[in-house]
């Protein structure tokens, strides 16, 4: 379900049509109810509106975040018939609670048609003479009414078996898409779509989901990375509950090969043999398997070996860069081709496995009759099925790939907590000191934009920030994080001085998209190494903003000197709870 109603129905986007349908991979018996809304990533309203720079009154005075709102239209293939035109600008992403039931799809095409009859009254409302105040108060009043009563839902179990995404990107480039939950403030769990240009399908088994998926009142956030301005058509983004689909016939095009090791990619057999350096790689195989990796063909390795053996050799043959989530055990190579499309997030309808083992290959075709299997390589790239159009795009398909088996190496957060699942996200910071002109007004957007994570709520102009940024008294620095899901981009910009030892914070200003994630940590901690003091001051203006900043000073190990009605004083050391979460450069 939709905020439909701040989009201009007249404004029509030329759509291209999908091909692919959600239903024929997973067979979706329950939807977790959502209702998707128009936010922003650096959010203080309404603040915020006088300061920001790329502040645009959406029609009841909001800021508009997307070009034209949730712009909803009707697809059989969509989730209950709607799917929806998003364009972000930047900071824009889509937001909704996640409400505490599943229903089965009836149930939820029954909620559906309720939230269109209540959107399209409260777009009249939005539409009419009456003044913005008593229409905003009036829109915000039924909206309020309508999460009271979708918080009270009842329905199934709420743990997702996958969540699926639909989607045809408009963006000439691939990038990644970020799907974020928060409990309040704090990122709880985090996952990457690698979206290309035109139809993407992705369904995420509820192995790589968590129990923070399921649970009522956590946020969703979905955003492209980096503030990209993405352009999407939405046909699904939900969790849900069901089963995948198992073809019985082989797709089309082979989309990953699973190559077998003894007598299939070198001659010999491990196991047997005194000296591993022996063994080489064959020509022809070779030959293929970059072959396949210039075409965008993925490709991956089952083999009834030791893996510990195994995979030193790959390394000194110079190909174990082509193959991704290996599966090198002494298990059934059915299960070892499941476990490969699982992590890839692609059917085994779309695989081929090349055994020279005529026992191998029955099994897989026993228990896998839509997987293709060869018995060598002779005349496999003039086959049909392997016969794909190369792109640019195709050429970095493996790169991407890699990117997102870092993401798919994490446990679930249910079985760790969250200073775990941060360290598993691998965040890093790199500190620097603001010169181009982009970097400089990033920095006087931060500054001027941002509320909740402000040291002073000065709004500069921007010939007084230039100003300060040419204090030669003062030390400038901005900070830019990215993680193995993808770039934040510069979040923070600062400057201090040192004064009799002690490190004198100035001015701070840093997004809240990294909040709650110990940044604030390992920077604190960094600077006075890098300083050489070992106290820090830090002084806050009290803002009707700023309790974020002034609660996650004293979480992390900030002290009060003294505090009164307009402002706080900090004491501080490089003692800071968990700044070894994230890494400084």
């Amino acid at each position: 379900m939709y905020q439909f109603y701040y989009a201009d129905a007249k404004k029509q986007s030329e759509r291209r049509n999908c091909v692919m349908d959600v239903r024929e991979q997973f067979a979706i018996e329950a939807v977790r109810p959502t209702m998707w809304e128009e936010h922003c990533l650096e959010c203080s309203a309404p603040l915020c509106f006088e300061s920001c720079l790329h502040y645009q009154a959406r029609s009841d005075g909001r800021c508009k975040r997307f070009e034209n709102g949730l712009q909803t239209f009707a697809d059989e293939r969509a989730c209950c018939g709607q799917g929806v035109h998003v364009k972000f600008r930047k900071w824009g992403n889509m937001m909704t609670v996640l409400f505490p039931a599943m229903m089965t799809e009836m149930e939820y095409a029954k909620l559906h048609g309720k939230n269109q009859l209540l959107g399209k009254g409260l777009g009249l409302l939005e539409g009419s003479p009456l003044p913005r105040s008593i229409r905003w108060q009036g829109i915000r009043t039924l909206e309020y009414l309508r999460r009271r009563k979708l918080r009270s839902l009842q329905g199934l179990d709420n743990q997702p078996d996958a969540f699926v995404f639909h989607a045809y990107s408009y963006t000439d480039r691939a990038y990644r898409l970020i799907v974020e939950l928060y409990d309040d403030h704090t990122s709880v769990f985090k996952l990457a779509l690698a979206v290309k240009p035109g139809e993407n399908l992705f369904v995420v088994p509820a192995t790589e989901l968590s129990a923070e998926c399921g649970k009522a009142g956590n946020l969703v956030k979905i955003y492209p990375e980096n503030d990209l301005e993405a352009e999407l058509d939405i046909l699904w983004c939900d969790f849900v509950k069901g089963k995948a689909v198992q073809k019985t016939k082989p797709d089309a095009k082979v989309k990953c090969v699973v190559w077998d090791l003894d007598g299939t990619l070198w001659d010999g057999v491990l196991i047997e043999t005194d000296d591993a350096n022996v063994l080489q790689i064959r020509p022809e195989v070779l030959e293929v398997i970059k072959a396949l990796d210039e075409r965008g063909i993925v490709q991956s390795v089952a083999s009834k070996n030791d893996h510990q053996a195994a995979w030193p050799v790959l390394e000194r043959l110079g190909v174990a860069e082509y193959f991704l989530y290996p599966q090198i055990h002494w298990n059934a190579k059915s299960g070892s081709l499941q476990e490969i499309a699982a992590s890839l997030n692609i059917g085994v309808d779309s695989f081929a496995l090349i055994d020279d083992s005529v026992f191998e290959r029955e099994q897989v075709k026993s228990v896998l009759p839509q997987v293709r299997v060869y018995e060598n390589v002779s005349g496999l790239l003039d086959l049909p099925e392997f016969s794909v159009q190369v792109t640019e795009e195709s050429r970095n398909r493996r790169a991407m790939y890699k990117a997102e088996e870092k993401r798919n190496a994490l446990k679930k957060a249910s079985n760790t907590d969250i200073v775990d699942f941060l360290h598993r996200c691998n965040l890093r910071m790199t500190i620097f000191k603001p010169q181009t002109e982009q970097e400089l007004l990033r920095c006087y957007e931060l500054i001027v934009r941002t509320n909740q994570l402000n040291m002073s709520g000065r709004k500069y102009t921007r010939e007084e920030f230039d100003a300060l940024m040419a204090d030669g008294l003062r030390e400038s620095f901005a900070f830019s994080c990215a993680d193995d899901f993808g770039e934040y981009g510069i979040v923070g910009f600062g400057q201090y001085h040192v004064d009799g030892g002690i490190l004198v914070f100035d001015e701070f200003a840093m997004s809240c998209r990294v909040a709650g994630k110990y940044v604030e940590s390992a920077l604190f901690a960094h600077l006075l190494v890098r300083s050489e003091c070992e106290n820090g001051l830090f002084s806050v203006i009290k803002t009707k903003k700023n309790q974020l900043l002034r609660s996650t000073l004293e979480q992390i190990g900030f002290e009060k000197q003294m505090e009164n009605e307009a402002g706080i004083q900090y004491v501080f050391t490089n003692d800071l709870k968990h700044a070894d979460v994230v890494s400084v450069r």
